[in-house]
């Protein structure tokens, strides 16, 4: 067994057992239909899509359902579009609550754990996070300056890999109180003891567990 299998088998345990509906779904469970496979797991890894995906052009999963990395890889690499399928209490509710959201991600940084933490998110919050892309950390800063003119009431997270030049011109604008946090206790202290409203974070290096946690923790401010 290879180091990067072994990862993934462990990941994908971490995963399931995190997963609050695991014990209700069925551990594995499938529904093929022309062009597309539905799949009950919990977690999906590339050993699940090799096992079931058998031609299809479409992968249907679980909205809560975590995908690993090496299945994203092998769903690229085999050409094939992921649906992440909406219970009946999401899609139940009115399109404008769930669309409005004051949750603001302005990021210059890209990544799959990025594109994760935000989906995530998106399943825990109403709204989720609106999601500005931006190609440098100066435009986003002029992004920050800009939202906070039109409401000043908004709290904002940055992702950069050039967060102290973020947030020094981010805060040439009375309106902005920018902050550099690397974990919730930052966070937490910039809020209480500077009455921020922009925390801006470097991603690299940071897990899907401490980048969810920040942006938590910024929510919940």
């Amino acid at each position: 067994m290879t180091q990067q299998v072994l990862i993934e088998q462990i990941v994908a345990e971490v995963m399931r057992r995190l997963m609050p509906t695991a014990s209700s779904a069925p551990a594995s469970s499938e529904t093929n239909n022309g062009q597309s496979t539905q799949l009950s797991d919990s977690v999906i890894t590339a050993d699940v899509l090799t096992e079931k995906v058998t031609g299809q052009k479409h992968v249907v999963v679980g909205e809560r359902a975590i995908v690993t990395p090496s299945a994203r890889d092998w769903i690229r690499h085999n050409k094939v579009a992921l649906i992440h399928e909406k219970t009946a209490a999401s899609t139940a509710a009115p399109a404008s609550v769930k669309e409005k959201s004051d949750n603001l991600v302005i990021t210059h940084s890209t990544g799959q754990t990025i594109d994760r933490v935000l989906e995530d998110a998106g399943r825990q919050i109403n709204g989720g996070w609106n999601r500005k892309n931006v190609e440098s950390a100066d435009e986003a800063a002029k992004k920050v300056i800009g939202e906070l003119r039109r409401e000043s009431s908004r709290v904002i997270v940055v992702l950069t890999s050039e967060p102290e030049v973020a947030a020094c011109l981010a805060n040439r604008n009375e309106q902005v109180k920018a902050a550099v946090v690397g974990d919730t206790a930052a966070v937490a202290r910039v809020k209480s003891e500077l009455d921020g409203n922009v925390f801006v974070v470097d991603p690299a290096g940071r897990s899907f567990f401490e980048l969810r946690n920040i942006l938590r923790r910024v929510q919940n401010s």
